[in-house]
């Protein structure tokens, strides 16, 4: 098959055909902004599906991350910057249309969210810092270019349209886990938590559809609930309880003033963490006498002491994006020493907050938390001013990254977890222009205030190791 397509006759037909349809799709695409928009919607969609692990037929091979890996095929490189230049290409006249007032746009998110802005760049600069500079910057590009196009898509969208995509992505994966199992979702440590946002998504969007689709979706959430313990993950199960406790949470606090509704999701997010992780891999009872696991996170606490003591060796910026975990290396390897006692050698840290740390230094976690801080406290406002199904959106994905990310990693990787949170980001910030604009102290003040004003609103015109459970 391969020497008949490469036939000098049947791939230059192949070309000119190809052509045609891409010209034909130009002039449809371009000349509908309706046509432009589903198009656009698509294309984010079948994004967050690829960097989302999902593995159907060749999704793998248009991850962002095969940019920038060091052992991708130029066959393979071609095909994905071909794929990405064709899709950008076509959406040409919706990108200049909406990019118009990108500097504008800029100057709001820098003055929304200037942490998240700052981590961002430190990403961009952590060349700097690593022993492997050229490979930190291909990879660090890759990343932020990932991050720009997901800013784009959350501050282009409508929270409903954002939810949309969402419920697309979510009602997808779980067909593909009730047609193929969990083999297409990744590990079961992903699938799981997967399975788990994915019930409160879906239940979200049947909430504000007609009676005609409002059963289709609590159907596609009760099956994703019931994929939670299929999937075999101990922290999918320890999620779906705390997120299904977040839903009935979240209507106490939308009765609250902002600061004590921002306080007490504060309280919340704490006692699920050590509940996730007490109830997940150490609760002596449920784990070592009813299932027969270890106390030790199997191997993750051993790793994550280790992994401190290297992030103190470079404390304030790291070692560079990528610039940690270098098996390929061997000996001269950073994180060759990396082992849980029985010897298993690790790729990453099993926590995403860990993570950062390695490859930006304690500073890039500093201002990795303050952004995440200040959007919970975004997503609080949302949730208490917003009316419809959305409100709770965001906190359900900040809850449900913090959750994951004790135990996995996904905030320093191209995945899911970054995906979402970037969307949710980019949507906050661009709705609460008003909000923290220079330094944490600002929201400090605005949480002590005895009456909270709400700013005013602009409307818009998400190969890993792991170990086991």
């Amino acid at each position: 098959m391969k020497e008949l397509i490469l036939h000098p006759l049947i791939l230059t037909l192949l070309v000119l055909a190809g052509a045609v349809y891409f010209l034909i799709a130009f002039q449809l695409i371009n000349s509908n902004s309706r046509w432009a928009r589903l198009f656009e919607q698509a294309c984010a969609t079948v994004f967050l599906m690829i960097i989302g692990g999902v593995t159907v037929g060749l999704m793998n091979k248009f991850h962002p991350k095969v940019l920038s890996l060091r052992d991708t095929t130029l066959p393979t490189l071609s095909l994905t910057l071909a794929t990405y230049i064709t899709c950008l290409t076509l959406l040409l006249t919706r990108l200049k249309n909406n990019l118009k007032n990108f500097v504008y746009d800029l100057s709001i998110f820098l003055r929304g969210n200037l942490f998240f802005c700052a981590y961002i760049f430190l990403i961009f600069l952590s060349f700097l810092f690593s022993n492997i500079p050229e490979y930190t910057l291909k990879a660090s590009i890759v990343y932020i270019g990932v991050t720009l196009f997901l800013i784009y898509i959350g501050k282009q969208y409508s929270w409903q349209e954002l939810l949309t995509i969402l419920t697309w992505y979510h009602g997808i994966a779980v067909i593909l886990f009730l047609v193929f199992g969990k083999e297409h979702l990744g590990h079961k440590n992903h699938a799981g938590p997967t399975m788990a946002v994915s019930a409160i998504i879906l239940y979200l969007k049947s909430v504000n559809v007609s009676k005609s689709y409002k059963l289709l979706f609590l159907v596609l959430a009760t099956l994703a609930a019931l994929f939670v313990p299929q999937a075999g993950s101990a922290m999918g199960k320890a999620l779906i309880v705390i997120l299904v406790s977040l839903l009935g949470f979240m209507k106490f606090l939308k009765r609250l003033p902002p600061r004590t509704a921002f306080a007490c999701m504060g309280i919340f997010l704490a006692i699920a963490v050590s509940l996730a992780i007490l109830i997940t891999e150490n609760a002596e009872y449920i784990i070592v006498e009813k299932l027969g696991k270890s106390m030790t996170l199997t191997g993750r606490t051993y790793i994550w002491a280790d992994v401190i003591n290297a992030i103190n060796k470079y404390p304030l910026f790291g070692y560079g994006y990528g610039g940690f975990w270098q098996e390929w290396r061997g000996a001269n390897d950073p994180s060759f020493n990396i082992r849980t006692p029985t010897g298993y050698k690790a790729i990453h840290s099993q926590n995403g907050f860990l993570d950062i740390g390695l490859d930006f230094g304690w500073i890039g976690l500093i201002l990795f938390s303050i952004s995440l801080l200040i959007n919970i406290y975004y997503g609080v406002l949302h949730l208490v001013q917003t009316k419809d199904s959305t409100d709770g959106l965001p906190l359900v994905i900040f809850t449900w990254l913090i959750i994951t990310n004790f135990t996995e990693t996904t905030l320093v990787s191209i995945s899911s977890g970054w995906a979402f949170y970037v969307l949710m980001t980019a949507k906050l910030t661009m709705e609460f222009p008003g909000g923290n604009s220079h330094n944490f102290a600002h929201l400090q003040n605005h949480l002590a205030l005895p009456k909270t004003s709400f700013p005013t609103k602009i409307s818009a015109t998400d190969n890993n190791n792991h170990y086991p459970d």
